[in-house]
């Protein structure tokens, strides 16, 4: 399935105009995620506690600041969304047996069957968002996006980055 090109936005030509670009990859980003929740709130979840169930159940029990670290969020975020997740009963914490200071996340019964059907939920999601890209596309996008993750790290942490 072809696609027609990107539009000029209002910010510019997101063909010669890095802040267009940046616009139109966070619009591809709000229409993904806004597709998902979608999809995911009859289940009573949204995105962010998608990826919590979704680790831990990769996972299995783990800190809260390793969950924090493999997803991006900060402290706080993994404690408000573990204050939500465990009224739902979807998830408990308790003390780390390792170290006492700390809290080891784990998901209960009900928490890994809401895993498992937001999984598939994703799933289905994903390939109605992804599907026709060709192999090699999808190949390009998961390296140009992985590019713009890397150079993102790069230049919050005071690195600096230029063009190829």
């Amino acid at each position: 399935m072809d696609t027609e090109p990107a539009e000029p936005t209002a910010l510019g030509d997101p063909h010669t105009d890095d802040a267009a670009l940046g616009m139109l990859l966070a619009s591809a980003h709000q229409g993904a995620r806004g597709a998902l929740s979608d999809e995911l709130r009859p289940l009573g979840i949204e995105t962010r506690h998608f990826a919590v169930l979704a680790a831990l159940d990769r996972l299995g029990p783990t800190s809260q600041r390793r969950l924090g670290a493999l997803l991006g969020l900060d402290k706080s975020a993994v404690v408000r969304i573990m204050d939500e997740l465990e009224r739902l009963g979807l998830a408990v914490r308790n003390r780390d047996a390792h170290d006492r200071r700390a809290y080891a996340v784990e998901l209960t019964g009900e928490g890994r069957r809401h895993a498992r059907a937001s999984a598939e939920t994703a799933a289905a999601v994903s390939a109605r968002l992804f599907g026709w890209l060709t192999p090699a596309d999808r190949d390009r996008l998961v390296a140009l996006l992985s590019g713009v993750v890397e150079h993102a790290a790069d230049i919050s942490t005071g690195g600096e980055t230029s063009r190829p």
